[in-house]
């Protein structure tokens, strides 16, 4: 009987020692319109400014914890809280990203870090803070910061780990859905637009021709009429055999003799 009430002691001596902490704020997007704030494999999040900083009960500090994201794309939500507790120490080797979003049967999350709290003070701070999940194109190590499966949707969590156990000891809650860009297949074009753009670009090039046509026939007209003109001018110069011009001295002028 004393033994099943030390067991029992013991349990709850463990549950108490495991509990995770948990803060109210919720990542997401980045409020300011900046370039790549979400594409097809990548997304930017403002920085967890001031999560942790204030919590009590923690076994580090400021300066010694972890803080890490988990980036979980539909089943790997539930997979990330279930491991969290199953796996406890291990939890930032149970899903690689390498192996992360392969298909059927992964865990479908990744965890890659930031830094430690004391990095992510609170008050206002100048500039654009913020995390760009995905940055790593060349992405090979367990917890590197890869791209993401192009047009997916992900959720995220910020996570403080204590460096000493590796445990979870304090998380933010999930953000919202994030839908990351689909690119267009080529099948679903519509077809009737490269028809219609295909007849525009035929009625352009033979505008085009008309303007060139009409253009050389006005300069064989313009040609013509000067050549008539030049001859006219020679016939009365010629004919005039009792012409004369004075020469003159002036630069610029010319004497013109028969």
């Amino acid at each position: 009987m004393a033994f099943s009430y030390i067991a029992a002691i013991c349990t709850l001596l463990c549950c108490v020692r495991s509990k995770i902490l948990s803060v109210g704020q919720v990542p997401h997007i980045l409020p300011h319109e900046v370039i790549g704030r979400v594409t097809s494999t990548s997304f930017v999040l403002s920085q967890p400014l001031c999560y942790f900083n204030h919590q009590t009960e923690l076994p580090c500090t400021v300066n010694t914890c972890e803080i890490w994201s988990v980036i979980a794309s539909g089943p790997g939500v539930h997979n990330f809280d279930r491991d969290k507790v199953r796996v406890a120490s291990g939890i930032l080797s149970a899903s690689p990203y390498m192996d992360a979003f392969l298909g059927q049967g992964q865990k479908m999350y990744f965890i890659t870090k930031l830094g430690v709290p004391r990095n992510f003070p609170c008050g206002d701070l100048p500039g654009i803070r913020y995390f760009k999940v995905g940055a790593d194109g060349n992405c090979s190590t367990t917890n590197c910061n890869g791209i993401l499966p192009a047009g997916s949707t992900v959720r995220v969590k910020y996570i403080l780990i204590d460096p000493v156990t590796k445990k979870v000891v304090s998380e933010s809650k999930w953000s919202f859905p994030i839908i990351l860009l689909t690119s267009r297949a080529s099948s679903s074009i519509d077809e009737s637009m490269w028809k219609r753009s295909g007849a525009m670009v035929v009625i352009t090039v033979i505008l085009s021709c008309s303007l060139a046509v009409l253009a050389l026939l006005l300069a064989i007209v313009l040609l013509l009429d000067c050549v008539g003109s030049g001859r006219g001018r020679h016939n009365i110069i010629t004919d005039a055999a009792s012409f004369r011009a004075q020469s003159y001295s002036t630069s610029g002028t010319y004497a013109l003799r028969p």
